[in-house]
């Protein structure tokens, strides 16, 4: 009784009812708008959204002449086998019949070689095959059928391979691509948040790792978790403007507090709409998009080339650093200023290729500043045996704005000590002496550091010293400590001295 009930049955989906050409045995498994052929089994089954992928449309027999074009939507494929000796020409025309029930116009119908070899040869590459490998691409009488039907919400594609897996069994491989607009709004970023605040964490599909959060200023895709967080306080961060040329890529050299912070996200997003996401909530935000690759125009193992120790490519994980040109590679690096910071932001997500992957996808952001080396504290006796055994000390705790010469309130301890010793030596007098890193041309750190000298002597004068005894000098990159050959060696340059005169 069932069986007669389910041979009446037509599935209606936005108006399109489908069933094989014998008998139609639907399934929630199956595609709603066509059944599986009558005693096939589905072997594997995999749907991706807003996914890109190219559809042969048009083959000239016993050439490679393949008319491919990109259409982008919800994809479905299915993976079937049949038994019972069946032949892929039966097995074939009974699809060929849907295509007329469908009211599909048929684009493809060919057989092994006579369809050319690209579009089997392209189909064994494309996602839809990873999801579902039932057929066999070596069988003399693969058949391929490809439809299309107009709709009102777009063209709807089906693809259909059909072969001898072995003997006796069919592999039927389904593949239907329907149009679907893009889900925006998945990616929130807020620009005027401070970023000491933290983000209230999104609900995620499995629990982050312990110690970890969103960044305030970016938050996690829609359902994603984290899987790797790390932060450090002051570190040189590499931003890339370009593909990497000969293994080198163009770079914007960032220092300040940087944030890595690793996702994980299902498989039933394409990465074209995880990133379509990222690059519409970065714009919005005002963020100044630095460079943008998809696929293959990222060149080959974009994020290798960034870093050279193992320690540093490491902060990409989960996303594999030596990106192949062919996965499903995309990034974006953009920047945002303020009247109060700088922030640098890298995105990079590798794709999911088959249903049992996923989604992975890495934020990597820097907050523009110089070290904060208020750590470092003096008191008047460290002056006064600096200055009898040396003639000069190095004023540690001035901080200042980052390449500015505002002095930050972190200074007020070293300012005060300074005050103390020059009032208990009043007859001393001083250069107060800038120095710079060399990063920048010489004539704009010469004048910073002259600035910086003068800001220190006017904060000095407001604590009642005297203005006479105290000379600005603005030396520079010309005297470092010691080699500018590493982050911390160039915060150790950057530095005011006081110089007996």
């Amino acid at each position: 009784m069932l069986s007669t009930i389910l041979r009446g049955i037509i599935i209606f989906i936005s108006s399109l009812a489908v069933f094989s050409a014998q008998q139609a045995y639907a399934s929630k498994e199956d595609h709603p708008a066509v059944s599986r052929y009558e005693g096939a089994t589905l072997k594997d089954t995999g749907v991706i959204h807003y996914k890109k992928i190219l559809v042969p449309v048009n083959v000239v027999p016993g050439t490679e002449d393949t008319e491919l074009i990109e259409v982008i939507g919800k994809i479905t494929a299915h993976g079937y086998l049949l038994e019972g000796n069946k032949s892929t020409l039966e097995v074939g025309l009974n699809y060929k019949q849907v295509i007329e029930k469908l009211g599909a116009e048929l684009l493809i119908d060919c057989v092994d070689k006579l369809c050319g070899y690209q579009p089997l040869d392209f189909y064994w590459q494309s996602w839809a095959n990873y999801n579902s490998l039932v057929v066999d691409d070596n069988d003399d009488d693969t058949r391929f059928l490809v439809a299309k039907r107009a709709t009102d919400k777009g063209d709807i594609y089906y693809q259909w391979i059909i072969t001898n897996v072995y003997d006796g069994i069919i592999g039927i491989e389904q593949t239907i691509i329907e149009p679907e607009a893009l889900l925006l709004d998945q990616v929130s970023v807020n620009r005027n948040i401070s970023v000491q605040v933290e983000q209230t964490v999104l609900k995620a599909a499995r629990e982050d790792i312990e110690g970890s959060h969103d960044h305030p200023v970016i938050s996690r895709y829609q359902g994603a978790y984290i899987t790797d967080y790390r932060q450090r306080e002051f570190e040189k961060v590499f931003i890339p403007t370009g593909v990497a040329v000969n293994q080198v890529a163009p770079v914007i050299t960032v220092e300040g507090k940087g944030t890595t912070i690793g996702y994980n996200l299902s498989n039933s997003q394409s990465s074209l709409q995880i990133y379509q996401n990222y690059l519409s909530a970065l714009k919005a935000a005002g963020f100044d998009i630095l460079f943008t690759c998809n696929l293959a125009t990222c060149g080959h193992a974009l994020l290798d080339d960034l870093y050279t120790s193992d320690a540093n490519k490491f902060r990409f994980h989960p996303v594999e650093t030596n990106n192949d040109p062919d996965s499903d590679f995309r990034l974006i690096s953009a920047k945002l200023t303020t009247a109060n910071k700088a922030i640098f932001l890298l995105v990079a997500i590798e794709g999911a290729l088959t249903s049992n992957d996923i989604n992975k996808i890495v934020v990597d952001i820097v907050e523009k500043s110089e070290m904060n080396t208020a750590k470092v504290t003096i008191d008047p006796q460290y002056l006064n045996d600096e200055i009898t055994q040396k003639g000069r000390v190095v004023l540690h705790g001035l901080n200042f704005a980052f390449n500015k010469s505002q002095l930050l309130p972190s200074s007020t301890a070293s300012l005060a000590a300074i005050t103390e010793y020059l009032t208990l030596h009043p007859k001393q007098q001083f250069y107060v002496v800038g120095h710079t890193d060399n990063v920048g041309s010489y004539e704009i750190n010469t004048q910073l550091s002259k600035a910086r000298a003068q800001t220190v002597i006017e904060e000095l004068i407001s604590l009642k010293i005297d203005k006479s005894r105290l000379t600005p000098i603005g030396i520079g990159p010309v005297s470092p400590k010691i080699a500018n050959s590493s982050d911390a060696n160039k915060a150790e340059n950057r530095r005011v001295e006081l110089v007996l005169q």
